[in-house]
């Protein structure tokens, strides 16, 4: 028999929906579950990672307790029946349970959210043994999109990325499961590690959004990684999917170990041989094709693809030695995280802090980060806010902004290569101008950046010219007004400080009301204020000297341009001086954010009572 190590089974959660947590009874039948012992050995299964799901409608540190005590349950399940199952989180691990007969355990936690937002959380978990993190369950989270919600980031946001460093450095796999495709992207640009997809099927054989498109798949084989393929109905077949998104009326078309065998099939074909596994997500989906009832199934797909001519190290190689090969590759990293010895963590900042008067806890004050094209990212920007306290959430313009600031506590506008007004180009557009109105209307900290705040200009009533004046492009001196040395954002710049620079729009008329506080030689406009907290810039703090390097030599080239090496010179010989200002210029915003925060968690019986005394 060829023995199965399985990428996902969410027994843990069944158990605790049903069976009141209890572990006792999985050494008998369970007929109302999937997954028991007996059916385990039937199904030749060797080595199985427990799905700690937990359901989204709990939120925040909700989540976190709610995945502590999963893993409790997969502890508990382990130790209660040892002469069934060992605790074998490494692949050496796995190979000696299997050796002696054993189905070895291990953890996979499924979704990003049940992190909270804390690295710290994370290498929590890695500690209690979870060997791989699923970025996402089925909705889109702070900072990665889901497959199967809105995309609101266009894949990773910087912290998503910092999840992935993070966890290769923590020796924890990166599981691609339910993830949208930009995400899976983003995450192989990211990772030095090969990843994994614990339960997903092949998008060119069947087009749910679960699935993992072609692309993906290859670049997933030439990586080192494994796709597991899930055995759920409506991820295999197109007329099972449309069935049940019509309603489920009538009966259920027939899915059977062929449609699984298909998937199973056509992964290999793309990502190779040594790119396939199972995970077949039993008692996490209520109806499985035939065949592949319950756990004791798996014999009948080794059947189906001995038939089809796969070879016995073929079939080896499927069940089980890809997965303990891709755990192999990190687990040494994995020894070496709990040994102490890994190296700095990627985070380290709180994402709960105390409150300034020193009891109870309060969430980071939220920033909205509009990003308004995907190469156009907050850079730096992002981990300087979450320096500072802040927690920035980056959304992409074209995947839909919220109608409201309401739940945010700040705002950020980068830039993108438009004008503010060109909803042809830029269909979101109009409801960012929305979201710049609340922002002038109601004083909260915002900070424009380029188009940003050249969105804030036209919104407040100012007037923005496209390609009028001299075109500023690379490292340009910004010169602080006698108001913006003693604004409390603009004046991190002192009485001068270099920025890059890189459009020839310009705001050619402020806003009504509007505060100039900085000009450069060229431009009068660089930087104003709305009210005591909206800021408008024309120049780029989130930009540093090595972002210039993917930049392109202009297709025709404009008066006074310079070659690319010439800009990065530039940039780079005031690379210190500009970093310093821009920092200082992030603390004056985070500071503005943390103060308007404050004042808005106040109870109102409390607002004007020094002390707390009424």
């Amino acid at each position: 028999m060829h023995l199965v190590i399985d990428g996902h089974n969410d027994l843990p959660w069944a158990l605790r929906s049903s069976h009141g947590s209890r572990v006792a009874g999985v050494a008998s039948a369970l007929p109302d579950l999937h997954t028991d012992i007996p059916r385990l050995r039937r199904g030749g299964v060797g080595g199985q990672f427990w799905s700690v799901w937990v359901d989204p409608t709990l939120r925040g540190a909700e989540q976190v307790t709610a995945t502590l005590e999963q893993i409790d349950l997969v502890r508990r399940l382990v130790d209660a029946h040892p002469d069934h199952l060992a605790w074998a989180p490494t692949a050496s691990d796995l190979r000696a349970a299997m050796k002696r007969g054993r189905i070895g355990s291990l953890i996979g936690v499924e979704g990003g959210a049940q992190i909270d937002g804390s690295l710290g959380v994370l290498r929590q978990y890695a500690r209690l043994g979870a060997r791989y993190l699923t970025l996402t369950w089925s909705r889109t989270i702070a900072w990665a999109d889901s497959a199967t919600d809105a995309a609101r980031h266009g894949g990773l946001t910087p912290f998503g990325r910092d999840v992935v460093r993070e966890m290769n450095r923590i020796g924890m796999l990166v599981d691609l499961a339910h993830v949208s495709p930009d995400t899976m992207r983003d995450a192989l640009d990211t990772s030095v590690r090969p990843v994994i997809v614990s339960h997903s099927g092949a998008h060119a054989v069947c087009g749910h959004p679960r699935n993992v498109p072609d692309d993906v798949l290859a670049r997933i084989g030439a990586s080192g990684g494994v796709v597991m393929v899930t055995f759920v109905p409506s991820f295999l077949s197109p007329e099972r999917r449309a069935w049940v998104e019509a309603g489920e009326v009538g009966p259920a078309p027939v899915v059977d170990v062929a449609a699984v065998a298909d998937h199973v099939e056509h992964v290999r074909a793309i990502a190779g041989i040594s790119a396939v596994g199972l995970g077949g997500d039993y008692d996490g989906t209520d109806a499985m094709p035939a065949g592949l009832d319950d756990v004791a199934g798996y014999p009948a797909l080794v059947d189906e693809l001995a038939r089809r001519g796969w070879t016995s190290d073929d079939l080896d190689a499927l069940t089980h030695g890809n997965i303990l090969r891709v755990l192999g590759v990190v687990d040494e990293d994995y020894r070496t995280f709990l040994a102490g010895t890994a190296g700095e963590p990627v985070g380290i900042r709180p994402a709960v802090d105390l409150t300034a008067a020193g009891e109870g806890t309060t969430r980071r004050p939220r920033v909205l980060v509009v990003q308004n094209a995907k190469p156009s990212g907050p850079r730096r920007l992002s981990g300087w806010l979450r320096d500072e306290g802040l927690d920035p959430e980056v959304m992409l313009g074209a995947g839909g902004l919220p109608s409201s600031l309401e739940g945010f506590d700040g705002l950020v506008m980068l830039g993108g290569g438009l004008m503010p007004d060109d909803d042809a180009a830029g269909p979101w557009l109009a409801a960012e101008r929305a979201l710049a109105r609340q922002a002038i209307d109601g004083d909260i900290p915002t900070l424009g950046i380029c188009l940003g705040g050249q969105i804030l200009a036209h919104v407040g009533g100012g007037e923005v010219a496209a390609d009028t004046g001299p075109k500023e492009r690379g490292a340009t001196e910004i010169l602080p007004t006698a108001a913006g040395r003693t604004d409390a954002v603009i004046g991190g710049l002192g009485t001068s400080a270099h920025m890059i620079e890189n459009h020839q729009d310009m705001i050619t008329r402020l806003p009504p009301g509007a505060v100039l506080l900085a000009s450069s030689r060229a431009v009068a406009n660089q930087a104003f204020r709305l009210g005591e907290n909206v800021r408008g810039l024309q120049f780029h703090p989130e930009v540093g000297a090595d972002d210039l390097l993917g930049w392109e030599e202009p297709t025709t080239p404009a008066p006074g341009d310079e070659p690319l090496a010439v800009v990065f010179a530039g940039a780079q010989a005031v690379e210190a001086e500009s970093t310093r200002a821009s920092r200082a210029l992030v603390a004056g915003f985070a500071a503005d954010v943390r103060r308007e925060a404050s004042l808005n968690s106040q109870d109102p019986a409390d607002a004007g009572a020094p002390g707390g005394t009424a």
